[in-house]
């Protein structure tokens, strides 16, 4: 990093990284928006940088903040935040016109009111339906601070809203720890995708060099720019910003550097923090096992169960706001910089950990609203093995019903593993059916290794000759998790499957089993015997599989037939299976608008119902006849929402090249050109595949 032009400013140092933030935000305001990644280590002034950055913008700053605690468990955490520091500053008639028609964002804003249960495509868009009217009115910047433990479900929104970037008066900014993404980090996949999309940008900051500290330190003192004394100072905090302005801090001297030399980061917060009152320090310390922001009014009461009056907690929020050690917005206070937090929580010894963990249960429960995220996660801290797993239950509950699947997978993924701790529980069966569940949810969210290993777990749980249909179920479920996205299916489980349910020649396992196996007519012919709808519809969306080349009208006629006994039921995986047997079969008939018709409407029907990932391989089917019968508005919401999925393996790879062909079209050759590369990453090999089906990309003009 260089030296800073010497203004002794607040940003010393960070001169380049500011105005290339500044000039984004002017871009934004002048209607092309863009997504900005600012990252770096802990300390070195990523969320600074962005705050006095866009203060000096004069744009619209709504801001929001992922927490630690629960991290992955808790959806829209952020999102929420942002909406809800809008809220903060909206004048009614602002907040009327922007909320018309969104009634259903009181799942996400209590505050707001009482919505009605929102549809699974549907709450995404109304985000983006929101922020599209904030920006209208004025150009906005929407930043979240933290990014490291944003949840599942607010990584879809920012990609939504990204991929629906075109000429809005809006910037997206996100802030990241380095050190906080681990191998394996969700992150990781986020960043690869949005990496290949335009108006994507990243800034990371580096430690400051000599001058800049010199430049950091005069400002802090107001004193004259001391060389010698940033030397001191750099050898020990080693360019990190906020190392050094903790250590500046209070000196007794301002030109002399301080006595007692923390050896971290760590060290030079509690120096801080160890200023405090005991009160204060006992309080803060309770407000660090909350993990996140709490109300005042939750504090207060935990406070009051640990031996402070709660009379005081007021003065001693205030104190520790002085020091600043935490900073209160809207009357939740929480830490200026999170990793205060981490280094108090940290520090309190595992027994006295759980007793307050065990207390927020308890406060928790009797307040209304709170989260069952939160009561899950305290409960499991707390040792309290029996409320975990029962709180988990609920929170993938109410997960489900905000269509938050990745958080769902986690709570009951979370519920499985204690269910041999707890000590009231169901039976075997009802054990079998919860990893099931689990499975489903991994199924669902693209993550199969999961989902197979679950079922394993299950079919350890079955006397294959006591229960033959229910392992064969099983055997049938896991060959079908192992098949996603473009793999072959497991025959060794299916016939398997077949062998254990041949016992029974009229089960719909048997019939399951046998269309795993791809014995398409017997299949439909145990079905039809068994009665089961289920068994039905797939054995007919399989018999539609196998026939549509050879006589499509009866495969036409079959997988109509699995779609409406699909709808019926609310079977979305069977709903896309049968809607691909009918584009097939529609395909070979040469009833084009037809396929078109039909295409759009089923993939609405899963977004809304709020299937699985693999639905979004629709829109490679239908891009190109889309865009040739001139229907681009379609084309471009259908690409928007299936980018924003962030899909792995041949179907992520499918979507890409679908919005390689849009872009192409759209004679953005440059952006085509990033999601074809993409395409490259998330299944090498099959891109020349998936191109060959499009006589209108233009391969060699995009190097591929």
């Amino acid at each position: 990093m260089g030296g800073s032009n010497g203004d002794h400013g607040s940003l010393p140092g960070r001169d380049r990284e500011q105005a290339l933030l500044a000039r984004a935000l002017r871009s934004a305001a002048e209607g092309s928006p863009r997504a900005l990644f600012v990252h770096g280590e802990a300390g070195v002034g990523k969320t600074r940088l962005v705050r006095e950055t866009c203060q000096a913008s004069q744009l619209r700053t709504a801001w929001g903040s992922c927490v630690r605690f629960a991290a992955a468990e808790l959806p829209y955490t952020p999102i929420a935040g942002v909406l809800q520091d809008w809220l903060n500053s909206a004048g009614p008639t602002e907040r009327d016109e922007v909320l018309a028609g969104a009634d259903e964002l009181a799942a996400l804003l209590p505050s707001i009111g009482f919505g009605t249960a929102i549809a699974g495509g549907r709450l995404v868009p109304l985000v983006d339906l929101v922020i599209s009217r904030l920006t209208d009115r004025r150009p906005t910047v929407v930043v979240v601070d933290d990014l490291q433990w944003a949840d599942a479900a607010s990584l879809d929104v920012l990609a939504y809203l990204i991929a629906g970037f075109r000429n809005q008066s809006l910037a997206l900014i996100a802030t990241c720890r380095d050190e906080a993404r681990s191998e394996g980090h969700p992150l990781h996949g986020w960043l690869a995708d949005l990496r290949r999309m335009p108006s994507f940008e990243e800034i990371h900051l580096e430690r400051l060099d000599l001058e800049s500290t010199a430049d950091q330190i005069a400002g802090l003192t107001q004193h004259p720019r001391d060389l010698e004394l940033a030397a001191q100072v750099q050898a020990m905090s080693d360019g990190n910003p906020y190392l050094t302005e903790l250590l500046v801090r209070d000196f007794p001297d301002p030109q002399a550097a301080p006595v007692a030399v923390p050896d971290a980061l760590r060290d030079a917060l509690l120096a801080q923090w160890n200023r405090l009152s005991r009160e204060s320090r006992d309080l803060t310390r309770l407000l660090a096992a909350a993990g996140r922001p709490v109300p005042l009014a939750v504090l207060t009461r935990v406070a009051g169960e640990h031996g402070i009056n709660p009379e005081y907690v007021t003065d001693c929020l205030t104190e520790a706001e002085t020091y600043g050690v935490i900073e209160s917005t809207s009357g939740t206070p929480w830490f200026r910089h999170p990793l205060i937090a981490d280094i108090l929580y940290d520090g309190l010894p595992l027994t006295a950990a759980g007793k307050v963990h065990a207390t927020y249960v308890r406060v928790l429960e009797a307040t209304p609203d709170a989260a069952a995220a939160d009561l899950a996660a305290h409960s499991h801290l707390a040792g309290r093995t029996d409320d975990a797993f029962r709180w988990s239950l609920q929170a993938a509950d109410e997960s489900a019903r905000l269509h938050a699947a990745a958080e769902e997978a986690i709570h009951l993924r979370r519920a499985c593993d204690l269910w041999a701790s707890v000590s009231v529980r169901g039976s075997t069966r009802d054990r079998i059916q919860l990893l099931r569940r689990t499975s489903a949810a991994y199924s669902k969210i693209g993550e199969p290794g999961e989902a197979v290993a679950l079922l394993h777990r299950a079919l350890a749980l079955v006397d294959r000759e006591a229960e033959p249909l229910l392992a064969s179920a099983i055997l049938t479920s896991r060959s079908r998790a192992r098949s996603s996205d473009g793999a072959p299916s497991d025959l060794a489980d299916a016939q398997a499957a077949v062998d254990l349910a041949s016992s029974d020649p009229d089960s719909p396992e048997y019939a399951m089993a046998l269309a795993e196996t791809m014995h398409a007519q017997q299949a439909v012919e145990v079905a039809e015997r068994s009665g089961s709808e289920d068994a039905l519809t797939r054995a007919l969306c399989k018999r539609a599989a196998a026939t549509y080349l050879r006589n499509p009208s009866d495969a036409l006629a079959d997988a109509t037939r699995a779609a409406q006994l699909a709808l019926s039921h609310g079977n979305l995986r069977d709903l896309q299976d049968a809607t691909v047997g009918r584009l097939n079969a529609l395909i070979q008939l040469g009833r084009y608008d037809e396929f078109l018709q039909d295409g759009v409407t089923a993939y609405w029907h899963l977004i809304d119902g709020g299937a699985g990932k693999s639905c979004h391989a629709l829109v490679f089917l239908l891009i190109e006849g889309l865009l040739d019968s001139g229907r681009w508005d379609e084309a471009r919401a259908m690409v928007r929402t299936a980018l924003a999925a962030r899909c792995s393996g041949v179907t992520g790879a499918g979507v890409r090249v679908a919005a390689a062909l849009l872009a192409a079209r759209s004679g953005q050759d440059a952006e085509a050109e990033l999601h074809l590369a993409r395409a490259g990453e998330l299944a090498p090999g099959t891109v020349r595949d998936l191109q060959d089906g499009f006589g209108t990309l233009p391969a060699e003009r995009l190097g591929q």
